[in-house]
This record gives C-alpha cells, structure tokens and sequence, in this order.
C-alpha cells in the first residue's frame, strides 16, 4: 500500500467510524539510549508495568476489529520488546499496516522481521559521522545503522526507509545539514527534518537550553533544507512545513486526534494535549472499543483540539494542512512510495 492509498483508507475509515484509526503505540518505555533532549520522562511510567506480549497481541487485534488501519510502534526503543518479531508479524497478519521507529542499534538482529512484516522503517540519525553517537550516547551507533541501512537495501530494496534527524544545537549547521541529506541519497533513505520535539503537555524545560537551537538557527536550516529539497536531495518534507518552520513556529489547526490514537507502554490512552500526565484511561482496565467512545476524544477531535498548534512536528503538521485542504503534502507523502534516485557523480 502507498502512502497516498493509506492516505485515502484513512479518510474513508473515519467518515464510517468517527474515530482515530491509527494507533501509535509505544510497545516499551526502556531505551538503550541516553538522549539529553528526550522529550518522554522516563519516570512517567515504570517499565516493569508494561504490556505484556498477549496483551499488546490482544490490543492490535482489538484495534484491527475496530476499522484501525495501521499500527507506528516506538517507544523508549522497540527493538527492546523480546517479542518484536512476532508483535509485528501479528499486526500484519491482522491486516494492519506496520511503522516502526527505532535508534537502529539492533536493526541487523531483526531484519528478518523488519524485511517481511514492516512496512515503513523510520531510523532516527543526527549527523552523517560518530557525533551521531555521542547526541544518541550509543557507542558505534552510526556505523551500526548505515552497515544494517546497506544490508537492508541488499534484501529489500524498495521498503520504504526514513532516517529522522532532530535538529539542535550541534547539527543545525548548513554543513551538518548538507552532508546528512547527502548521506540519505547516498544509502537510498529519505529523511525527515524535525525541531526539538515539544508536545502541547510539554513544559518548559531548561535541561533543553543545552541543546536546542536558537529561533533565528532553526528559520534558517529550514530554509537551507527546502533549498536542499529543491535541488533533488531526498528530503521527505513537504513544502508547506518546510516553509512554515522557516517563518517560525507553525501556525495551524490540529486535526491530528482525529486520526492518531497514542497508547503508552503501560497501555495508558494519551490525552495529547496532557501527555503523560492526564490518561484518558488504560486498556487493561476498559475495553478499547469503550475508550474509543470517550468524550475526551471527541474534545481533541472538535474545536478544541482545532485550537492548539504547540507541536512542531511535520506528522502534525502535514495530516492537519491536508485535513484542511492544502494538498501538497500528498505529494512528499507519495515520494515515499518511490525509491530516491542514485546520487549523480
């Protein structure tokens, strides 16, 4: 399936189900990585209290039963989950499409899983060199992922594979900025530019002065990566984010809830708005199919979700520009459904 039929099952399970219809769930809080700029606390949640594999099992089937359409599994890292291989084999067998993002540190010990049953691999990458392992705080992490990203390309040549750079201090640079996208190119990914990850439940945080960017960097880098787009480099961006973070923060309607149903490892549905701090409600506790009918996500669906644009991410971004009307973002969306051309020279 490509992104633009996702898209399009997307559009067509919400008018019959009046509800979000892709779950992003965390399948664990543990990481092996030590990331300064980590927007998820790990005290929020202990991860000896999260979902065992029958349950997680148990949640995909469920969702799938639902008219869910597809499943992004993060964490903490999910590579991690002793059970990964058949968690994803599950959910596509369940019919579901599958999204993972990983630090890629144990890419190569699950490729098998990852070739068969993935559909979209997303490898989160900083900078084309070894400072990737000090930002991430993995020895030999960014030798590590570009050896899996080659034997991946070997087996599986056209899987869709994003490598995501989190843009901060020590990268925001136009060389550091450059080289990564020539990187991607390189290797046959496409990548995705983000700010610092803020959520509308994040507060400020002055561990972050460290390593954020300043205002003026960050206009600056977007602007530099749409020229970057511009020329042919495999950036996943699309012009209207790119073009809103270069003015400065983007100014939106979120239509983002709508969608997207955030399940933290310990089963907890998320109030995005309060992230980490407000449950709607635990699935261990409440069936989903009665969560899915709470009046708290019929709120983040209305007006007042409509209200809040605090996050930066482009995922936000680009589902609520299309959700209104603007179109271009389908068309970055549909360029990952192609494989990037070889770098000429």
């Amino acid at each position: 399936m490509n992104q633009l039929q996702l898209a399009a099952r997307l559009v067509r399970a919400r008018v019959a189900h009046r509800h979000p219809l892709y779950l992003v769930h965390a399948l664990t809080a543990r990481c092996n990585a030590r990331c300064g700029f980590c927007a998820w606390n790990p005290d929020f949640y202990d991860p000896r209290d999260q979902l065992t594999t029958s349950e997680i099992l148990a949640l995909h089937t469920d969702a799938a039963e639902a008219g869910f359409v597809g499943v992004s599994m993060w964490g903490g890292e999910p590579l991690l989950v002793r059970d990964f291989d058949g968690i994803v084999a599950h959910a596509r067998r369940l019919g579901l499409e599958t999204h993972v993002v990983t630090n890629g540190f144990l890419l190569e010990r699950h490729l098998d899983a990852v070739v068969e049953h993935v559909d979209r691999l997303c490898v989160s990458v900083d900078h084309a060199s070894a400072l990737h392992d000090e930002l991430r705080r993995i020895p030999r992490l960014f030798e590590t992922i570009v050896r899996a990203t080659h034997a991946l390309r070997e087996r599986a040549p056209h899987k869709p594979v994003v490598f995501i750079c989190t843009l901060q201090r020590a990268n925001v640079d136009p060389a550091s900025i450059t080289a990564l996208a020539e990187l991607c190119a390189s290797l046959r990914v496409r990548i995705v530019f983000n700010a610092l990850r803020e959520e509308a439940a994040t507060d400020d945080d002055a561990s972050l002065a460290g390593f954020a960017a300043e205002p003026d960097q960050l206009r600056a880098a977007f602007a530099q990566i749409l020229e970057l787009k511009r020329r042919g480099l495999p950036v996943l961006n699309s012009r209207t984010h790119l073009a809103m973070m270069s003015e400065g923060p983007p100014v939106y309607r979120c239509h983002w809830p709508k969608l997207m149903l955030p399940i933290e490892a310990n089963g907890d549905v998320v109030d995005c708005m309060h992230w980490g701090t407000r449950p709607i409600g635990n699935v261990r506790e409440t069936p989903l199919a009665e969560l899915l009918e709470h009046p708290r996500l019929r709120a983040l669906a209305g007006p007042e979700g409509e209200a809040c644009h605090r996050c930066v991410s482009l995922h936000r971004v680009e589902v609520s520009e299309v959700w209104d009307g603007n179109l271009e973002p389908l068309w970055s969306w549909r360029e990952l459904s192609r494989l990037p051309a070889r770098p000429q020279g």
